[in-house]
């Protein structure tokens, strides 16, 4: 098999940190021992906190991972040092090839 090179400059392939670009997520019901929470702006960077913790504390929690939360991994791109196309796993076919299921 042919290593796959890449057709253009690796950044193309790349996807943006969730701090620059935040995901678009769909918020299901949690249990109601938990609650969600943001960090970012118009509800992005998504945490889940314990509904169990008093105000103090949840600000207390919250305060802590703003102050850091360019360490905290919401998507691969967001892992330093660790390049994405690394983590991902890639099947190469032979062309005209079909693909079986061995017992």
């Amino acid at each position: 098999m042919q290593p796959l090179e890449p057709v253009g400059p690796l950044s193309t392939y790349l996807p943006k940190p969730s701090i620059e670009e935040p995901l678009k997520l769909e918020l299901k019901e949690l249990p109601s021992t938990l609650k969600y929470s943001f960090l970012g702006e118009n509800q992005t960077l998504l945490v889940i906190l314990s509904s169990d913790l008093i105000p103090r504390q949840q600000e207390k929690v919250i305060h802590l991972l703003e102050e850091n939360k360019e360490t905290i991994g919401w998507t691969m791109a967001d892992i330093k040092g660790i390049n994405p196309s690394i983590c991902k796993h890639h099947i190469n076919l032979i062309e005209g090839s079909k693909p079986s299921r061995e017992p």
